[in-house]
């Protein structure tokens, strides 16, 4: 990158107001070219805009609200324990497959019960680490286990996975200074590839499903159904009470249980980052949790100025792009945020 860019900062929040309105043109083109009898209406366009918009004036409300100093930096393990760690969670992970019997992301049934919890440790333990890592004691040999992890946490079929492994070691080494014009690249060029690719093997999986689209159009008619869904949730809007909060942080599948409630048959369906909050609270919750999102995003950009701030920040910011798409039901990620939680309460005593 030259020096002039080097001065953005790319992964201000700011750009998660950017990828929801990248996303909401992409699912408006694709909701005409794609099985959908009519495009998006005014009133799910306008709701994407109104919470883009509450996301934005937490953003900048915050920023002049919140100053913060150079932290001192955090001692967390050494190098070496955080390398034994990271390979115990890429054991885990491949012992994982092992028990399942067989590579989830070829098998639809394999990938439904792929999830288990020897995966909710090893994904969340590998994906922090190996940002801390990549943050305090950066050295080129550690992009392999990088890539290692994207493959064996892609082969449960999951692009998230993938993408939340990449994008967020991306981040991460843009703001320690080690993404050169050729790593930027490589970099996009994965992702693109990791999501797109494993995104559309997944599908081909699914034993019932006879897709007819390409790799990009899938990308496209994706979108388009996720915002459909939203579209469809938008009247039942605070009909169930606080019930998918509640399985968030309990039991059950919070995904099915919106494909059962809003389209009436067993299925797990995104909805947007916007979709499940507005089927438990309606716009109230929809403006509570986008106020509360920019904030606290803006206020962990704020404290990024430690290695340690900076690994944390990447994951957050991430998971909360990849929600967008997916939608905020994950006590995994939650728990990601309870992490930059307890940064800014340290921050703060200081």
């Amino acid at each position: 990158m030259s020096f002039s860019l080097r001065k953005i900062d790319f992964f201000h929040p700011y750009i998660v107001a950017i990828i929801i309105l990248i996303v909401l043109a992409m699912g408006y083109v694709g909701s005409f070219n794609y099985r959908f009898e009519d495009p998006l209406n005014t009133q799910t366009i306008l709701t994407v805009l109104f919470a883009t918009f509450l996301f934005v004036i937490a953003v900048f409300i915050t920023s002049k609200k919140f100053k913060a100093q150079n932290p001192n930096e955090i001692d967390i393990f050494s190098e070496r324990i955080l390398i034994a760690f990271i390979i115990l969670a890429l054991i885990l992970q491949s012992l994982n497959m092992v028990l399942l019997g067989g590579i989830p992301l070829f098998n639809s049934v394999l990938k439904s019960n792929a999830t288990t919890n020897l995966w909710r440790v090893a994904y969340p333990l590998f994906l922090i680490l190996i940002n801390i890592l990549i943050a305090k004691y950066y050295d080129r040999k550690y992009l392999i286990l990088v890539l290692l992890g994207a493959l064996v946490f892609g082969l449960n079929g999951y692009r998230t996975s993938v993408i939340g492994i990449l994008a967020s070691v991306f981040i991460t080494m843009f703001y320690i200074g080690k993404i050169s014009r050729k790593m930027g690249i490589a970099f996009v060029i994965l992702i693109a590839i990791g999501a797109i690719g494993i995104g559309y093997i997944a599908s081909q999986s699914i034993a019932t499903q006879k897709w007819m689209l390409n790799p990009i159009e899938l990308v496209f008619y994706r979108l388009a159904f996720t915002l459909e869904v939203l579209e469809k949730i938008i009247p039942l809007a605070g009909t169930t009470h606080g019930h998918i909060l509640s399985m968030i942080f309990s039991s059950g599948s919070p995904r099915s249980f919106i494909g059962n409630y809003v389209l009436h048959y067993d299925v797990c369906l995104t909805s947007t980052l916007f979709g499940p909050v507005m089927l438990d609270f309606g716009y109230v919750g929809l403006t509570i949790q986008m106020l509360f999102m920019g904030a606290f995003l803006k206020i962990m950009h704020t404290l990024a100025k430690n290695k340690i701030g900076i690994g944390i920040y990447s994951i957050i910011l991430t998971h909360t792009l990849i929600w967008i798409e997916t939608g905020p039901t994950d006590i995994m990620i939650w728990f990601l945020y309870l992490l930059g939680l307890i940064v800014i309460v340290l921050a703060l005593k200081k």
